[in-house]
């Protein structure tokens, strides 16, 4: 049976952020590993040797850029590649180095160290994208090639073939390098394969994620326009049946001692009437779940209009109020459809007038512009909408056209409330 793969410890998580967070450094940490077992042995070769110190020297530097082109091999791929592909062009390219102790030359190419070229190519092979790392290859092949042709007549350069035959070492040298070159690329290509599928896993998580919360959002706005109806329905009904009533109570004999409570039980249940349709429009608008704006947000407001390039020019009189909160949302949406309709319709170079007038029996909104106002059925659309939300509150609204040009609105919030607001749906 084949095992579930367990995700990775914490531990290992952690290392692997490391890792992926700082590159350069986990580079460098594993350039000096690789150089305690190849560049060392590497290193005390080409010091045993008794070639010439030029060459040494020439065969040290090709080593240690081979060893550096590690620490940037994530950062630039293709940069420490091509460094590293002319490093290996250059050991294959020198004269054959003495060993004296078995009396045998080698080529520079055939120490150890060289073996960090097989890494570089596996680095750019999975970071780079099919055409250049197909280039990688290519180059990885063509030095193939040139090791070949160098190591193809052991004779030539000093060596032997050992107990095989000539045409035994070609073959498995052949095989050899082109396996390794192959075996390297494919590593690397299979890698990028797997951070490929990762990454669209993780944003396939994602987008079901960002799909979840869309759907739970929409199922609790359902709810909530549900609740709504169902308040609205049955709660609103009663309670203007009873305040019917109890109005009914009161005029049916005034002089009663009992006419007292009947108003008492009338204004109280207008106010509560009142306050629950103006919360019954919150919820089905924004959710009741966010801060609602009201009169005190009135400065951003008419900033966002004049940066339109509307001129508002806005007059205050009389005493100002606190509103309920239901009122408050209520006359700052009325004003934002106002200017909304200023900024539409009156156009950008339009000036409007706006007069707040705190009286005795309630906020009177005027808002006056120079422009046409808007046309009649989308007139009556957002009028329609903004005389239902006055009349959730016991407000009243009037709008159209001044003598002569400009458009005008003039809206009344009650303080209290004094009537029975329509309790049609």
């Amino acid at each position: 049976m084949v095992g579930v793969r367990e995700s990775p410890s914490p531990a290992g998580a952690v290392v692997d952020s490391f890792f992926n967070r700082h590159q350069v450094s986990a580079d460098a940490m594993l350039a000096v590993l690789l150089v305690l077992p190849l560049g060392l042995v590497s290193l005390s070769l080409l010091r045993a040797s008794d070639s010439p110190l030029s060459l040494r020297l020439l065969a040290g530097l090709g080593l240690l850029v081979l060893h550096g082109c590690v620490v940037p091999r994530r950062l630039r791929p293709l940069a420490a590649y091509g460094v590293a592909a002319v490093a290996m062009l250059l050991l294959v390219a020198l004269p054959p180095l003495h060993d004296p102790t078995g009396g045998a030359y080698y080529p520079a190419v055939l120490l150890p160290s060289t073996l960090v070229f097989g890494l570089l190519l596996y680095t750019a092979s999975g970071r780079l994208g099919l055409l250049p790392s197909l280039v990688c290859l290519a180059v990885a092949l063509t030095g193939v090639v040139l090791v070949l042709s160098r190591l193809w007549n052991p004779a030539s350069w000093g060596g032997s073939s050992g107990s095989y035959e000539l045409v035994a070492w070609r073959i498995g040298l052949s095989v050899g390098l082109v396996a390794a070159v192959a075996c390297f690329w494919s590593l690397g290509r299979l890698s990028r394969m797997r951070v490929l599928f990762l990454s669209e896993l993780r944003a396939k998580a994602e987008r079901a994620e960002a799909d979840r919360v869309r759907e739970r959002k929409e199922a609790a706005r359902a709810e909530r326009d549900r609740i709504s109806r169902e308040m609205h329905d049955v709660v609103s009904h009663s309670l203007a049946v009873m305040v019917s009533q109890a109005e009914g109570g009161r005029l049916s004999d005034p002089d009663s001692p009992g006419a007292g409570v009947f108003a008492t039980i009338a204004g109280v249940g207008r106010e509560a009437l009142r306050d629950m349709r103006g919360l019954l429009g919150v919820l089905r608008t924004d959710g009741g779940t966010s801060p609602q704006p009201g009169l005190g947000d009135l400065s951003d407001l008419l900033d966002h209009v004049r940066d339109t390039g509307v001129r508002v020019a806005v007059q205050e009189v009389g005493d100002a109020r606190p509103l309920r909160p239901a009122v408050d949302l209520t006359a700052y949406r009325v004003i934002q459809e106002g200017l909304t309709n200023v900024i539409k319709h009156a156009g950008a170079t339009a000036a409007a007038d706006m007069m707040l007038a705190w009286r005795p029996d309630g906020l009177h909104i005027t808002i006056t512009n120079d422009g046409d106002g808007p046309p009649a059925e989308e007139a009556g659309v957002g009028l329609t909408g903004m005389r239902e939300r006055l009349s959730m509150v016991g407000g009243t609204l009037e709008a159209g056209r001044r003598p002569g040009a400009g458009f005008e609105l003039s809206a009344t919030v009650p303080y209290e409330p004094r009537s029975l607001p329509s309790s049609g749906s």
